[in-house]
């Protein structure tokens, strides 16, 4: 029923798994905290035009969604990015990288009491094969990887940021209801923007400099793969699908990462990177088609009865 928006989710995934390798190119040159608001200006900008061009009727946005909007901005914008790349200052990205995982179990939860959305049993296990996969993933095969950990308060500002990310795709669902992908996505972003851009000022300064040519495409790929096509299909996944089955596609990112290291960066991909990355896919498989597998165990079960 939901497998084309389960493609967008999926599609998502792989175009922010790939963003941090061009962030890495446009953060050589320019403070994040000045690439955010700009990005997301030049984002807004685009779905305009966007708008625009395809005679969107709901242009300005409904004055019962304003507000939610102004949320939506703040915390998917400007928390969860401005305050986990704070973070960086004190910590870091493995550290950045293993407090993501808890995004879709805090998303699970936090939907269940504020949106009163259900998932089965088979849907929850779904839900922790998968997070046992990434931490599979990130741990390198030794446990060594999580003994060794040190938390700091970076690490509290990343798991902000987890939580932020969470309550932004939690507003969007009743918003997505009432308004266009088109529409939520832009003013989400315009607000997202203005806040950060407020942020920026005092916390570093918005220092805006001329981008080398590698750096100018990667930002244009921030902006317009890991910014606007990620976004829009992120926005409309989540509208069907809703929050908990939204966010298991979230474990896919690293192993996005993992690829196009690969392809980028020539890492090598290891025996237990593919491992990794079977376990995760199947628990996203097994949370997005639980309904599936039951109908059919229970088929199974009564011809054998």
């Amino acid at each position: 029923m939901y497998n084309k928006y389960y493609i967008f989710l999926v599609m998502s995934c792989i175009l922010w798994g790939f963003q941090p390798v061009t962030i890495k190119f446009v953060t050589l040159e320019m403070d994040i905290l000045t690439v955010i608001p700009i990005r997301y200006l030049f984002l807004t900008i685009t779905i305009f035009i966007l708008m625009k061009i395809t005679g969107e009727k709901e242009f300005l946005p409904k004055k019962s969604c304003v507000l939610s909007l102004m949320a939506m901005g703040f915390f998917g914008v400007t928390v969860s990015n401005g305050v986990q790349f704070t973070g960086l200052s004190y910590s870091t990205v493995g550290n950045m990288t293993i407090i993501s995982t808890t995004a879709p179990i805090i998303t699970a939860v936090l939907a269940r009491i504020v949106l009163k959305e259900r998932l089965n049993l088979l849907q929850v296990f779904g839900i922790i094969i998968s997070f046992c996969g990434t931490l599979y993933l990130l741990s390198k095969g030794t446990m060594d990887t999580f003994i060794n950990m040190s938390f700091n308060r970076g690490d509290i500002y990343f798991f902000i940021g987890e939580v932020a990310w969470v309550v932004y795709i939690l507003f969007s669902i009743p918003v997505l209801k009432k308004m266009s992908v088109l529409s939520v996505t832009a003013w989400s972003g315009l607000f997202g923007a203005i806040f950060t851009a407020i942020y920026a000022h005092f916390a570093v300064g918005l220092n805006v400099v001329l981008l080398s040519p590698l750096a100018l495409c990667s930002f244009m790929y921030i902006v317009w793969g890991g910014g606007v096509s990620a976004m829009m299909l992120w926005n409309l996944g989540t509208k069907f699908v809703g929050a908990s089955h939204a966010a298991i596609f979230l474990n896919l990112m690293p192993v996005v990462g993992v690829i196009s290291a690969y392809f980028t960066l020539g890492e090598m991909i290891t025996v237990q990177e593919v491992v990794s990355a079977v376990i995760i896919i199947s628990g996203v498989y097994i949370t997005t088609h639980a309904n599936q597998l039951m109908e059919k165990f229970n088929l199974k079960i009564q011809k054998n009865g």
